[in-house]
């Protein structure tokens, strides 16, 4: 298996997202004056602890809670399947929800009367309606009302997000190349699907990094990568998860990128000398083979 290895010893992963949606534009200001945070401050994210509206609050990732403490038992090589029930809301107006599962989007709508959100889907043309029974910055009970039910679902949250939509890893824009293509793709357009795929771990690491998240498990996101605290490995042809064959057109399609995504393993990279953390390490070679993807033919 081809790799990219680093020296630091092996580390296998665990835990955890971020991201995505919403209709009014929200106002960040009410929040620029926020907690002041004894370390970590990051002057690109909005800390949500004092923010005065709850649909200011909702532009975050979510997740449920006991989907969030099954993913701790989740890694690469996990044969067992969790629903792992999820929604990012953006204050640009569009979500996606599922993201290491069943994965729709669309737009969404919040209600302040009637103190509920609306998610109009767009890969199941459905339509969801959630009460919400209770809201804090880092948590959400929600009662799923279209479906009648009764049931108080708690989601879980950092309580953050970053001021630009355009950074989250999990903004409807930065997901567009798992949105499976409606026709066959020119050579073209599947060498950018693989590019974008890329961008969107970029921007994963780099959210992890700024959110100061304390695990991460990379469980479910498409990937032909295997992302290691020692390396990075193209995953064998047999490895390879429908989840990510399904991001293009068809199985033939999604060799293609595998092919390109094989020849920028060949490249030669450089590992930060001195550099202790394996993300910030991974990191820069994953920067490297962003920029490298439009040499490879």
């Amino acid at each position: 298996m081809k790799r990219i290895i680093f020296t630091v010893g092996m580390m296998a992963l665990i835990v955890a997202a971020c991201n995505d949606g919403n209709s009014k534009q929200v106002d960040d200001r009410e929040d620029e004056t926020i907690q002041k945070k004894e370390q970590h401050i990051n002057s690109d994210i909005v800390y949500l602890d004092t923010a005065k509206s709850i649909q200011n609050i909702l532009c975050q990732d979510w997740v449920l809670e006991d989907d969030a403490d099954a993913l701790e038992g989740m890694d690469e090589n996990s044969a067992f399947e969790i629903p792992y029930r999820s929604f990012s809301f953006s204050t640009k107006g569009s979500f996606i929800k599922n993201w290491r599962s069943t994965f729709d989007y669309g737009t969404w709508v919040y209600d302040d009367a009637s103190k509920t959100i609306t998610l109009n889907n767009t890969i199941d043309k459905t339509k969801d309606i959630y009460k919400i029974a209770r809201v804090a910055f880092d948590e959400l009970v929600l009662v799923n009302t279209g479906v009648n039910s009764n049931t108080n679902l708690k989601f879980i949250g950092a309580g953050l997000r970053y001021k630009n939509a355009e950074d989250e890893p999990f903004y409807l824009e930065n997901n567009r190349w798992r949105i499976k293509p409606i026709q066959k793709e020119t050579e073209q357009q599947v060498h950018q699907r693989l590019k974008d795929n890329l961008h969107f771990f970029l921007l994963f690491y780099k959210s992890v990094l700024a959110k100061d998240e304390k695990s991460v498990s990379f469980w479910g996101l498409p990937s032909c990568f295997k992302w290691y605290g020692g390396g990075i490995f193209i995953k064998k042809e047999k490895e390879l998860k429908e989840n990510w064959i399904n991001c293009f057109y068809n199985k033939e399609q999604a060799m293609q990128a595998y092919q390109i995504a094989e020849k920028l393993m060949d490249i030669k990279y450089t590992w930060p000398k001195g550099e202790q953390n394996w993300l910030k390490l991974n990191l820069a070679v994953l920067e490297q083979m962003y920029k490298k993807i439009d040499d490879i033919h």
